[in-house]
């Protein structure tokens, strides 16, 4: 490891040196071709690249280039005791010499062009703006929440990871807001604007409030400007909520813990049974999360349909009572 100086400090410096060395680290005072990782503090992707094409002569050939990684490595590494993976979010994305900037990504401009994958190589970024989407949604804000909501949207149709923000150039709906945040978390690891809004009180308020089954951001809002911040004040304060509201509080541990695939089945039959019973011939499919390979979810999608068109029109209540009757409807 060799531990650049420029912002960290002379005396910060040799107290990170002797606690590598305590843990077992090799560290090398000196920048040469022996340095694996490059550690540096408060420094930006520019800032890193400037730094390595100073020392370009000292370094090794491009294929074993040293790591320039953030300061969340190391101190993630002491705590481990152990060298822990290096991960994108780590790395301080500098530019190699003579090596130009990767090329733009490309994906369909309309959504439903899009692939939809279980699993996307860029979570970290789709769940910072998505924080974003939440939070502006939580303040009324329709254009910021849409714009960020788009962003990550188009973050989980892309094939590969985000590694430069050359890569974001020309992508739909991606505004500079979003960029600022992706570039951020690429060179620091953390975006300050996505740990303020998830540290405020109003956002997991809001968060809280809104999770409650029969209660949407106008009522959360009243509430926390009311002065209410928890479950148990709102159990206080009953009158004051309708009988949905009542019911998803007085069930609201149960309703927050994940759907497994198993019950989603389950359901999607006792509907199947119901909406069967009154049309023979309906079917009801499981769709959403759970159609795409989800194994948990927070709730479960089902589309009822008939061969023959038009029968399933005002299906939907006929099912819904049934289900009441059985004791399966709050």
């Amino acid at each position: 490891i060799h531990l650049a100086e420029p912002r960290m400090g002379r005396s910060r410096r040799a107290f990170l040196t002797r606690l590598a060395l305590s843990k077992g680290f090799r560290v090398l005072d000196a920048y040469s071709s022996e340095v694996t990782h490059v550690v540096m503090e408060q420094t930006s992707a520019e800032e890193a690249r400037c730094w390595q094409e100073h020392r370009a002569a000292a370094s090794p050939p491009e294929g074993t280039r040293p790591a320039l990684l953030d300061i969340s490595w190391f101190t993630e590494s002491m705590a481990a005791g152990r060298p822990v993976p290096v991960e994108p979010r780590h790395r301080l994305e500098a530019a190699v010499p003579g090596k130009g900037p990767p090329s733009p990504m490309r994906v369909p401009p309309y959504a439903c062009q899009r692939p939809t994958p279980l699993t996307h190589p860029n979570t970290s970024f789709s769940e910072a703006l998505e924080v974003l989407a939440e939070a502006a949604g939580f303040e009324g804000s329709e254009g910021r929440f849409l714009s960020f909501r788009r962003a990550a949207a188009v973050l989980k149709a892309l094939p590969s990871q985000v590694t430069a923000l050359s890569q974001l150039q020309g992508l739909p709906n991606f505004g500079e807001r979003s960029c600022r945040v992706v570039q951020e978390l690429l060179e620091h690891g953390v975006c300050e604007e996505v740990e303020r809004v998830r540290r405020s009180e109003r956002y997991q308020t809001m968060k809280l409030f809104t999770g409650i089954f029969g209660v949407g951001v106008k009522t959360a809002d009243r509430w926390y400007r009311d002065g209410l911040r928890t479950l148990d004040s709102l159990q206080e304060q009953l009158q004051r909520l309708t009988q949905q509201q009542r019911a998803g509080l007085q069930h609201y541990r149960e309703l927050s813990i994940p759907v497994q695939r198993p019950e989603a089945e389950a359901l999607q039959q006792e509907v199947e049974a119901a909406a069967v019973d009154i049309l023979p011939g309906a079917t009801v499919t499981l769709v959403g999360g759970f159609r795409r390979g989800k194994l948990h979810g927070h709730d479960v999608d089902l589309l009822l349909s008939h061969p023959q068109e038009g029968l399933v029109a005002g299906l939907l209540p006929h099912v819904m009572h049934r289900l009441e009757r059985q004791g399966l409807v709050l």
